[in-house]
This record gives C-alpha cells, structure tokens and sequence, in this order.
C-alpha cells in the first residue's frame, strides 16, 4: 500500500515541513512583538524617528554585508567551476604542498576566528569603548573550546575539502554581516562627522577624523581583510585539497583562467593592505611606546616614512596583479620583488625600533622627544579640558583673623559638617519606615530658601526615598505585588548640611512622607517652614522612575497601588502619569508577554483598557536604551523644582525630577595620554544634561558641550533626539553641577599635566598626588566635597567642587581645585597655588597634629572606650578670607547598631587646633583660646552606648602644634 501524498510530499514531509513554517512563524511573532513593543517605547518620548533610523541604519549594514557574503559565495562557485582542461602552472610538490595546505588552513581558522569574535562582542556589547581593529581577539591564549573546534575544523576540511571549504565561507559572510549591522555606531557617525577646527600637528587632519573616522576605518579594513584572506584561503583550498590531489600528496598547477580569477580578490587584499599601512600612519599619534604619548621623535623620523612606503608598495602591487604586462613571465617577478619589499618593510620597522632607541634617542632623549612632548602636554590638556583652568597664585596667611572670618561670613555659614555616608546612616534608620524603602544615593544641592542678600543659596542634602522590591519579604515577593502593588517609591529627606540638633543627629528641612510629610525651618539659620515650602515643593512625590532598579511595573490596573504607609494603615493609589506602553487590548497583552516572557500577561486578569507596561525604570538604563553612544557614568541626583512658563516636554505639576550627566569619551585623541588605569579615555566632555521625570518618566537630553565634535555629529545625526541647554527650564539649570566623575577623571590627569615645561615635565619632579586622609578608621584619599565658597574676591558664595592636591610623597598642600557649578560660570575651574618653598600644611599633616594631640586623642579614647566608636569625617580644606581653614567633623556611633551623632568640630588654621561642638564655637576658639574647651561633658549618644564620664573636661584646645 503506498503511502498517501498531497501536493507530492509524504507524511513525514509535511510533518517537517509543518515543523519549520511552525517554527519561522513563532519567530515572526516573536520578532514582531519585540518590534512593537520598543517601537511604542520610543514613540512614547517623540522618538520613534530615532528608533526608525537605527533600525534603518543596522539593515543597511545587514545588508553590505550579506551582499558580500553572497558575492563570495558566486566568486567561489565560478572558481572552483572553471575548466581544467588547459595547460597547469605553480605546480607544487609534496613538501611545498603540504605547507601551503597548512598555511590555508590556518588563514581560514584565524579570518574565522577573528570575525566571529568580533560579531559576538558587537552582539553582546556594541558600545564598549574598547578597540575593535587589528588582531585584538588573538591577543589572548585560545581557550581549549577554540582548540577544539578548530581541530574539528581542520579534520572536515580534509575530509569535505569543498562543502567544508564553502561553509567556512558561509559562517564568514554571515558573521561580517552582522558585525558590520551591530557596528552601526562606529560608520554611522563617521559618515556625517563634524570638523573640530583642530588640526593634529603630524598629517595636519582634523581632530575629528581621529575622534571618529579613523576608529570605523580601522574596524572596517580588520573585517574587510579577514573576508578577504578567508575567502582567498578558502577558494585556494578548494582547488589544491580537490581529490585526487589530496590523496596524491602533491598539486597539479594552476590553469589560466583559475589565476585570472584570483587576480581580483588578491588586488583587493594588496589595496586593503596599502589602506591599512596608509590608515597605520595615523596609528602613530596613539602609540604609547617610549617616554611621549603619541608620536614621538623614531615614529616620526623612522616609522612615518617606511609606512607610506610599504602604503605606496601594496598599491603598486595592486596595480601589478591586475594591469596587463607586455611580456609573459615579467608579472610573476614583478609581483615577488614587490611583495618581497612590501613584506620587509614592517620587519625593518621593528628591528630599527630598539636600535634606534638604544642608540640615537637615548643618548639625547630630552633634546629629541622635546617638540613631541610640547604636543603632548597640549593634546592632554586640551582633551581633559585642563587648558581652561584660570590658575592663581596664593600665599595664606599663617593664622585665621577676624577680618578673615568677617571677610569669609557667606562661606562659613554653609561648611558642611555632614558627610553623606553618616547621614545616609541615620536616615535609614530614622526615615526608612519600612523594610521595602531604601534610601539612593544622597546629593549634596542648594537651594534658594534664604532671602538675605550675599548669604548666597542653602546647601542641603536631599535623599529619595526609593522602593526597593528585593527587600520584600519573601512570602510578600509574588508576582502581583513586585509589578502592580509595590510599583513606586514615596518622598525624599531634605536635610542642611552644617546643623545638628540638641542630641547631635541631622536636622531636616523635609522628612517623613504622606500625609505625616513634615516641613520645618531652621532657627540657626533663619530659615523658615514657609521658605522651605517655597524653595522645596514636595506636591505628588511617587517615585516610579530612580536610581535604583527596579522590575517593570504595570500600571494603573485594577489592583490599588501601595503609596504609603500611615502608622498601621497602608494608603493606596492609582498611577496618572503619561509613561509607558499601553497594553489593554489582548493582541498588546500578547505582544508584552511575549516581549518580558510572561505567561501571565495573556489573560486579562488586572489589566485593564488604560494599563500601561512600564520598562527601564532605572533612569541610567532608560537613557543608556535612547542614547547607547554616551557614557552615563556620573550617579544621578534628584531634585525638587517648581516648573514655570514653557516647560514641555514636563509638567508643571510634576516637581521631582533626575538629573543625569553624559559624557562622550574616546581612546582616539591625538598625543593625548589615557587616564591612568583606563586606556579607552584619552578625551572626555560632558556633553549631555539629562533629564527624567521621577513620576510621568518623561526624558529630554539637553547639549551642554556644542562645540564637542563627538556630539555635535551625533546631533546631526539624530537631529530630534536633542535640545540645547537654555532651553531646560530654568528652575531646572539652577541645581545643575559639576560631574563627580569628571572632575575626578581632570583630577587625575592634572597630577602630570599641572606641568606646561617639558624640561620639567620629563624630569618629573613635580608631580602631584590626591592626599589621604583618616575616615573612620581607615586611611583613605580625599575624594572630591561640595562646598558653597567665595571665589576669586566674589561676595556671593558659589556651589563649588574642591580637590586639595598635594605634592607627590610630600604632605604639603601644594594646590587646590574648584569647579564652578552656578551660572553664570558654570564648568569653569580654578586652581589655587600655593608656594613650594612657604610649606602649607595638607589634610594628611593637619589629621595627624590632630590625632596626636594629647587632649583629643584622649577624648576619643574616652569615647572609644565607653562603648562608641569615633568616626573622623571628611576633612574639609577651605580659603577664608587670606586664611585656610582645615574643618573635619567628629561622628559618635555606638558600636551596636547606633545612629551616628555629630559631636564636635575640630577646626584648624595651620597653626592651631580646636575642638569645639558647634563650628562656631571652635573658630571662637582659634580666635581666642581662652573661650576653648576640648571636652566638656559628653553628650549621651543615641542608640545605647554609654556616655563619657559626667564632668570630664580637659584643658585648653587651642595650641599651636
């Protein structure tokens, strides 16, 4: 009996065949909803043009690929197809057969090799700033699954010469293709790249072809020349493995028309190869061989003229392979003179380079490298911005006076005695609440809450109040309430940064949440509750989107949301905002449940008609998903604001919101030297502000660096994606600052390049170093403080970023460097100096008198062995008046659990010491060291420990050292 057939296929046939179109639809689907989903995500913003255009851009890129990979494929059919009929050439013996086989065999194991390495890094990471070009994937051991498919490879090529040989070919085309689609980043921009104005002093290009160009060009002539030398080595293969030469142990020869055919792809190689050694001059500014970041005085003198040879001996190569010659046999000793010399000019590069050095450069180093070490210095400098820094000579004073203070009043009235770390402490244990909030990051701000005139903006701390779903309990961690009861956290703390009260914790301008929210003033500072209300609007403060990450959420529903809790009751609300992807309708449900994986998405259950899908809560997830080319490396900050007039695309009822520095970076800057520990930032700007709405999740991208050849080409680019910095609400460009990130990235940078001599340079003795200095009780360095300072003679106090910097394995403060943050000079620095040969005492000299100091260093024994712990904070180093002024708060701590107090305030001049519990108090006493008091009685610490003995006090605490 036969077996019944329709439309001529047997059952089990039609079963595969269901099996497959099954298969391709469910991937469709899947694709399909994927699409939609991330297609309605962009569109939410205005963006979907954005989108269109990388998903345009990755398809053109899909495309040249697969069309190359095609052609190599026709190119291999069409070799291995011509007649063998007529007379063979290049016969070749067993021995030289046998190495000609090995050499094709590892060429098609390394282009493979090298081309799948790069498709996976582009799949798994498209925008890591790491290179892409040259023989990087080889540049580390085989892993022993490399060596084990590279043996199996080897066997089926000997086995399968031809179908092996074309597969190889396939994977590699395949492979590029999608390299060259996931690379979109690098050829896009470089397509439509801006000139800097700048030229690199060596080739005379613009900075902008280094910054942009040359990285796709490279990555470029890497792929294009492992599809070449794979694809020759497997057509090559083809033709000497064919039976039954393999079996022969010898080749037969070449016909005419197999060497015409080679002709093509080899010119191809030979002018990639003359485009690379051309490409490989530009090379030269980033080498980082010898004493000169960038080219120095042997890549000039030596390397620069043998590569455009050996650029100019692969183009005639080129020319040799594929213009006819007039006589027969002349081509082939042609071609091997040329490769010979193209072959031998790299090899004498590398064998002139330790030559060279030993005996022309060394001798006369100093005398040689000068210009290049000049280019240097000013590429770095000009990179890391170094060069806009308005330096100032200072000598202080020896000793604080009280012209000093008088002159300094708007900066001591804002010295910040709370670090962030204790306040963050005390707040999680004070203003947590509950087990599922968790306080971000603390940011240090100003805001306008006094109203005196020269007493300049309140410096606060202000900490969002984030929900943290991880910390449910378990029996609590269901799906329902990770994604549509705990969907946002609720308020923020709004504390100033130089009170306490009575029992030494923080004071708080805002704190609680709900309807128990409570807003106070200050009697120390005269600030009131209304002025507070005023400069600080809390209205509406659910926090759907933060710092923190959090799972995607759907709302509204059916199902309440958890707002708050009021002593035992929960209170419950609603989301109103206009973020997110609207899945009421079954075939959107479909849609997002195929998009996160979820079964549970299919029924209906609590959706309902105007639930919205809430992804990338996260605010650096979510910019880094609109934005992938910049570095969002800076933490966020929120800030609460009052938007007036025109404030699209938020809202004006809406008044917490995140701002989020981004920076473009490149390891392509000409003569710039990387920052120390990270070789892919030789150029750094902050060209974005960022911004997201804490409850709707709107975003907008403000440029704040326009002159940036980097942004300014992706701008062009993507003209929708972003906006000029005026035209961010001005409530909002009151509370931007300075990067953290940024400044410390210039910081360590300066370390050297404070230095504009190269004689001194090259010596270097003048070397800077970051101090150190006690925290607790571990030896740390000074890390970057917030104060509000007077600058260069200004009444007004500014919102500045300090870095003192001392001399290398010297403690003497030999500068000290500010960022500006307010307007209208926002990004400048300024670099005080101080003189070498007057010493000035740094953080680490000033905490050392301070621990060795018999009375303070008996009090904190006291403390210490009373149950607390001593928490020596941030040691604050401040101008006032012609004066320094050296400030480092003291914590208490009970050792079990305790909140961390603020005790007292150990201030010094350079010259004396004091010890005081109010800031106040302690100046008081380095004015007049008859009105000191080291240690009077102890107040009780908060959270169990015991207090110091009742009526301990010690003697003067004003000393000279």
């Amino acid at each position: 009996m036969t077996t019944p057939r329709l439309y001529g296929l047997s059952l089990p046939q039609r079963l595969l065949l269901s099996l497959v179109v099954g298969m391709i639809g469910m991937l469709l689907l899947w694709s399909s909803a994927r699409l939609w989903i991330e297609w309605q995500w962009f569109a939410q913003f205005g963006f979907s043009g954005v989108l269109l255009l990388r998903w345009s851009l990755q398809l053109a890129g899909l495309g040249v690929g697969l069309a190359l990979a095609l052609g190599l494929q026709l190119w291999l059919g069409h070799l291995w197809r011509l007649p063998r009929h007529a007379p063979e050439r290049h016969t070749l013996p067993p021995l030289a057969y046998g190495g000609a086989l090995t050499l094709l065999a590892g060429l098609q194991v390394v282009s493979l090799t090298m081309v799948l390495w790069l498709a996976r890094r582009l799949l798994l990471a498209p925008f890591d700033p790491s290179r892409l070009h040259g023989l990087i994937s080889l540049e580390q051991p085989p892993s022993l699954p490399m060596l084990l498919a590279s043996a199996l490879l080897l066997l089926a090529l000997l086995i399968r010469p031809l179908v092996t040989a074309r597969l190889v070919a396939g994977v590699l085309g395949a492979a590029g293709a999608l390299a060259l689609a996931r690379s979109w980043s690098l050829w896009s921009v470089a397509l439509v790249a801006l000139d800097a104005g700048i030229r690199e002093p060596m080739l005379g290009a613009d900075i902008s072809f280094a910054l942009l160009r040359f990285p796709a060009l490279a990555f470029l002539l890497t792929l294009l020349s492992c599809l070449l030398v794979g694809g020759l080595a497997c057509g090559l293969w083809g033709l000497l493995a064919r039976p039954p030469q393999l079996s022969d142990g010898r080749f037969a020869g070449f016909t005419p028309p197999q060497l015409l055919a080679l002709r093509a792809p080899l010119a191809a190689l030979a002018l990639v190869a003359a485009a690379a050694f051309w490409l490989g001059r530009h090379q030269l500014l980033l080498s980082t061989v010898g004493s000169v970041p960038g080219a120095g005085w042997f890549d000039v003198h030596v390397s620069l003229p043998l590569r455009s040879l050996a650029a100019l001996l692969a183009l005639a190569l080129a020319v040799v392979i594929l213009v006819p010659l007039p006589r027969r046999g002349l081509r082939g000793a042609a071609i091997s003179c040329t490769a010979v010399a193209l072959a031998a000019t790299p090899l004498l590069e590398a064998l002139l380079l330790p030559l060279v050095q030993v005996l022309v450069v060394k001798p006369r180093e100093l005398e040689r490298e000068t210009p290049y070490l000049e280019r240097s210095i000013r590429a770095t400098r000009h990179a890391f911005q170094l060069d806009r820094i308005a330096s100032r000579n200072v000598n202080p004073r020896d000793r604080l006076t009280r012209a000093d203070v008088v002159q300094g009043h708007a900066t001591l009235r804002n010295i910040r005695l709370w670090d962030s770390q204790p306040l963050l402490a005390t707040n999680r244990q004070l203003q947590q609440l509950r087990v599922y909030y968790r306080f971000s990051e603390p940011a240090v701000d100003r805001y306008a809450l006094r109203h005196s005139q020269g007493s300049g903006r309140q410096q606060v701390i202000i900490t969002p109040r984030e929900m943290d779903q991880a910390a449910l309990p378990t029996t609590a961690r269901t799906w329902l309430n990770r994604h549509l009861v705990f969907t946002h956290g609720n308020g923020f703390t709004v504390s100033p940064v130089n009170t306490s009260g009575p029992d030494g914790l923080p004071e708080f301008f805002i704190s609680d949440l709900g309807a128990s929210t409570r807003v106070q003033g200050s009697r120390q500072l005269g600030i009131s509750a209304a002025a507070v209300r005023a400069g600080i609007p809390i209205g509406r403060p659910a926090l759907y989107f933060g710092a923190l990450s959090s799972p995607y959420a759907l709302a509204p529903s059916k199902v309440e949301e958890f707002d708050y809790p009021q002593g035992d009751e929960n209170f419950y609300s609603r989301y109103t905002g206009t973020d997110g992807v609207r899945i009421g309708h079954p075939w959107q449900r479909l849609a997002a449940s195929l998009y996160l994986s979820e079964p549970k998405l299919l029924s209906q259950g609590a959706v309902t008609s105007s639930t919205r899908l809430l992804l990338r809560r996260e605010v650096r997830e979510r910019l880094r998903t609109l934005a992938p080319f910049l570095r969002f490396d800076n933490e966020p900050y929120m800030v609460s604001v009052q938007l007036n007039g025109d404030s699209k695309p938020f809202s004006r009822a809406q008044h917490q919101y995140w701002i989020v520095d981004a920076f473009t970076t490149s390891r392509t800057y000409p003569y710039s030297a990387a920052v120390p520990g990270d070789p892919n930032i030789r150029y750094l700007r902050n060209s974005v502000k960022a911004v997201v709405d804490a409850y709707n999740g709107s975003v907008q991208l403000y440029v704040s660096e326009p002159t940036d050849p980097i942004i300014a080409s992706w701008r062009r680019l993507f003209p929708g994606l972003f906006q000029p910095l005026w035209n961010m609400p001005e409530a909002l460009q009151a509370h931007i600052r300075y990067p953290l990130r940024q400044f410390e990235l210039q910081t360590a940078q300066l370390l050297r390049y404070h230095v504009t001599d190269p004689r001194v340079f090259y010596s270097g003795d003048d070397v800077w170093q970051v101090p150190m200095e006690i925290y607790g009780n571990s030896q740390v360095p000074v890390r970057p403080y917030h104060i509000s300072g007077q600058v260069a003679g200004r009444q007004q106090p500014e919102f500045l970023l300090l870095q003192p910097l001392t001399p290398l394995a010297r403690p003497n403060l030999a500068g000290w460097l500010a960022a500006r943050s307010d307007a209208p000079h926002y990004g400048e620095l300024l670099l005080l100096r101080f003189p070498s040969q007057t010493p000035i005492l740094g953080p680490e000299q000033i905490q050392a008198l301070i621990n060795q100091h018999p009375m303070i260093s008996q009090q904190f024994g006291l403390w210490d062995r009373a149950g607390s712990q001593v928490i020596q904070g941030n040691l604050l180093v401040m101008p006032v008046g012609e004066a320094l002024l050296y400030v480092e708060p003291v914590y208490l701590k009970a050792r079990n659990g305790g909140l961390p107090t603020l005790t007292r305030v150990v201030v010094s001049d350079g010259t004396r010491i004091a010890m005081e519990e109010t800031l106040e108090k302690g100046i008081e006493a380095l004015l007049d060291p008859r009105r000191s008091s080291l240690a009077a009685k102890a107040p009780p610490v908060v959270g169990g420990a015991t207090t110091a003995a009742e009526g301990t006090t010690a003697p003067e605490g004003t000393t000279d050292p």
